[in-house]
């Protein structure tokens, strides 16, 4: 299976990251973001990689927006 990084979800990343939903594990760094982020990332399924090194390390693939 892919991993899929995405990279501070905002609107538009959180969008995509919904939609890659069923092709691949979907991850995303919660270190330093916003409670809004938080909830854009939870309502789009991403797993929480900690830090940005930890996402770096899990994805095969990493999305910024």
């Amino acid at each position: 299976m892919t991993t899929i990084g995405f990279l501070h979800p905002g609107k538009m990343g959180a969008s995509l990251a919904a939609c890659a939903g069923g092709a691949a594990e979907r991850l995303w760094a919660s270190a330093g973001r916003s409670p809004a982020t938080a909830a854009r990332a939870a309502a789009a399924g991403l797993v929480d990689a900690g830090n940005l090194a930890a996402l770096c390390r899990r994805s095969d693939v990493i999305v910024s927006i």
